[in-house]
């Protein structure tokens, strides 16, 4: 787990820190024309597509082909479908491959079949059977990354492809891995398809919690009811019946959450125009009942059950008394209800630090409160007055001021990451009023916050940071910014990846020199490419400056599952029509004045 995790942390330090590099020419008017920036991103995703082609092993060719498809499909729908055949096809081989192989191995009684039947110690040995079943689960994950990359596009395809693709599998060792699937995946899954068929969704989930009921699926539920009521009602009907049976009241802060949810839903429908409720009077006062007679039930006798007795109340009184009982009998008045929504000695909002409330109590705390009270006045006030940097006609003198009383405050600032996003944000509003020599020292403020020569994570992080500061005030700074960082980032990728192989003695993670981006699940290659927010804003900005640069630029990753990806970060930053590049550093500065 530590090696997933820092392999992921040095692949986002990759993709990050050098993606604001080039050379120290001036630079280029940003491009006016979309519709040839798009052209020129389209000639970009084919030109990765034949990097993918040639990367050694089936099972990353099939991942990043698969997130390319979905990149595809922002521009042309049909041939993204096309591609997409060609990932399942692709997939199908690999598995009955595998199958193939696995079917080969005999069948020995009492041998443990786990992916990890190898002889411990400092020696391990690797069984061929075990190594196969390792590559099995490896592709389960690719499974799963084809799966996301499609349900952006189209989710029903997606559960489809998800369920069909295993259809193949004969070996009953793998089989047997196949039935303990993984449930979250498939509600997540069932939860993009909500988006655009909550009905669909709806009869996929009934089926869903024939094995339980997870907080997951309140979510669902919570999702579908929103985009159809009347299905949502259907859903959780049947998961009202789930609970009355008995069989899922188990985890009783799940029945909690389900009661809440109705509860609200019951509450709302009856405003002028409120729609259809989760469940009905009678059906909250059933699903009070069960999650009532769960607490009844339980063992527990230190009063965790306390804690819903309230919302019981409100369609099971009864149910309630008798929970306040059980627990009387069993711990004296200590958790007896004192009429406000609390128990025993302290408010409930207090429990787990009663001090707290205490010392709120006898007043101990006015005094830190005024000055909370006080700082996020003169705070608010400067916020408002940031705002107004922008406008060309403030004087002078008054700008001055307003700049001069924010640098104080965000210098005050904990945290280098707060004061280098506050600073550059406080420098784009000033460099958009006209003034770049006061901008350029207010980012000679955050700069001094950066070692010129990163070396850790976090050094390599805040030079990221001032990198898009001077993007968003005074591109041409960003360029030579980071003009050695590619290089140490790519020798700290070598060593990692070194140090990897070194451990890594299944070929878990690294298989034929290369990672195995389909080892850390369905994730990797979409979140690096869709949920970095961050770094979408300044991608977008640059690929306008200059296309042509920012499109090389990916090529100076020495390894090749780097430069995709890096190229994957900034084709989405352009071709994804629903990122709106609307998290820029001039808002920025209000959360961080705000703290």
């Amino acid at each position: 787990m530590i090696l997933k995790k820092f392999a992921c942390s040095l692949t986002l330090l990759a993709l990050l820190s050098p993606m604001a590099l080039g050379q120290t020419v001036p630079a280029k008017k940003p491009s006016d024309d979309p519709e040839a920036l798009k052209k020129d991103a389209v000639a970009f995703l084919r030109e990765t597509m034949a990097d993918v082609n040639n990367l050694r092993t089936l099972e990353n060719r099939i991942s990043f082909s698969a997130e390319l498809a979905g990149l595809m499909w922002f521009h042309d729908e049909k041939e993204a479908r096309s591609l997409y055949v060609t990932v399942f096809g692709s997939f199908q081989q690999l598995l009955m491959q595998y199958d193939i192989q696995m079917n080969q191995f005999p069948s020995v009684e009492g041998e443990d079949d786990g992916p990890y039947n190898r002889r411990g110690g400092l020696f391990m040995d690797v069984t061929d059977k075990a190594r196969l079943m390792r590559r099995f689960q490896t592709a389960m994950a690719v499974r799963q990354q084809i799966a996301m990359s499609l349900a952006e596009h189209d989710p029903e395809l997606a559960f489809s492809f998800y369920f069909d693709s295993i259809t193949a599998i004969t070996n009953p060792t793998f089989r047997k891995q196949l039935e303990s699937r993984d449930k979250y995946f498939e509600v997540k899954l069932m939860t993009e398809i909500a988006q655009s068929n909550a009905a669909k969704a709806a009869d996929l989930a009934v089926k869903a919690i024939g094995d339980g009921i997870n907080y997951q699926h309140i979510e669902l539920l919570k999702k579908i009811y929103e985009k159809d009521p009347d299905k949502g009602a259907e859903l959780a009907s049947a998961m009202l019946s789930k609970f009355k049976s008995g069989k899922s009241t188990d985890d009783m802060w799940v029945a909690s959450m389900f009661l809440t949810a109705a509860g609200e839903s019951f509450e709302q429908s009856k405003t002028k125009g409120g729609k259809r409720p989760m469940l009905d009077r009678e059906g909250l006062r059933d699903l009070a009942d069960a999650l009532a007679q769960a607490i009844l039930d339980s063992k527990n006798e230190e009063g965790n059950g306390l804690q819903y007795v309230s919302e019981i109340e409100k369609y099971n009184p009864s149910r309630a008394v008798q929970i306040r009982a059980k627990f009387k009998a069993s711990a004296g008045d200590r958790y007896s209800s004192n009429g406000n929504g609390s128990y025993g000695a302290f408010p409930v909002n207090t429990i787990g630090n009663p001090a707290k409330g205490m010392s709120n109590a006898d007043g101990s705390n006015s005094r830190a409160e005024r000055e909370r009270l006080e700082r996020e006045k003169s705070e608010k006030e400067l916020q408002e007055n940031v705002e107004k940097l922008a406008n060309k006609e403030l004087p002078k003198e008054q700008r001055d001021k307003v700049v001069a009383d924010a640098r104080r405050i965000l210098t005050q600032t904990p945290g280098k990451d707060k004061k280098i996003v506050g600073l550059s944000a406080l420098a784009a509003h000033v460099a958009k009023a006209g003034d770049r020599e006061l901008a350029a020292e207010i980012m000679k403020d955050a700069q001094a916050l950066v070692s010129p020569q990163p070396k850790t994570y976090q050094d390599f992080m805040l030079t990221w940071m001032l990198a898009m500061g001077y993007t968003e005030s005074n591109p041409e700074r960003a360029f030579p910014l980071l003009e050695d960082t590619i290089m140490r980032a790519n020798d700290t990728l070598a060593a990692f990846i070194k140090v990897g192989e070194f451990i890594d003695v299944a070929g878990e993670m690294i298989d034929e020199g290369e990672v195995q981006v389909g080892a850390f699940g369905g994730e990797m290659v979409r979140g690096l490419t869709s949920e970095l927010g961050m770094a979408d804003t300044t991608l977008k900005k640059l690929a306008k400056a200059d296309f042509k640069k920012t499109r090389d630029l990916a090529n100076r990753f020495d390894r090749s599952e780097i430069r995709i990806l890096a190229k994957m970060m900034i084709l989405r930053a352009v071709l994804d029509k629903g990122k709106q590049a609307t998290d820029t550093l001039e808002k920025k500065v209000d959360a961080v004045l705000e703290k």
